[in-house]
């Protein structure tokens, strides 16, 4: 996926299956902190404004990731951000690389929507949607 942040030209690859199981292990429990969060997230998202969605979530994410050890974050942050790369020139460079990032000018939020797109794409299937209701009936095949 290509996307700009900041006008600069970024590109996600999905995370191999066995980072996605890392990382889900790692991001679940944050996600359920924020869960109360998503419908209203998810309206924004609905209606077009992703960024504006990524807004509202990563201050809230950010939060979350607080309550954390350093190891759990980086076993989130560092698999994610390996799979991004930034327009140089005509070229593709990858952000982080040997646990250090390649930009001096990528601040906290940058980092961390670069690390929700690629949640998003890799994530976005496996991740439990909320039910539509709480006593929706289930069905029996």
């Amino acid at each position: 996926m290509e996307f700009d942040i900041k006008d600069i030209p970024y590109r996600t690859a999905r995370l191999g299956v066995f980072e996605q199981l890392k990382v889900s292990r790692k991001l679940l429990p944050v996600l359920a902190g924020i869960a109360s969060d998503i419908d209203g997230i998810k309206s924004v998202a609905a209606r077009g404004n992703l960024s504006q969605a990524l807004e509202t979530a990563l201050p809230k994410i950010a939060n979350a990731l607080s309550d954390m050890s350093d190891d759990d974050v980086n076993a989130i942050l560092h698999p994610c951000l390996a799979v991004v790369s930034r327009q140089q020139g005509k070229g593709w460079v990858p952000v982080f690389t040997q646990g250090t990032l390649m930009f001096d000018d990528l601040d906290l939020m940058t980092m961390l929507k670069l690390v929700a797109r690629v949640v998003e794409e890799s994530l976005g299937s496996f991740l439990p949607e909320r039910p539509a209701s709480e006593t929706a009936p289930s069905s029996v095949a």
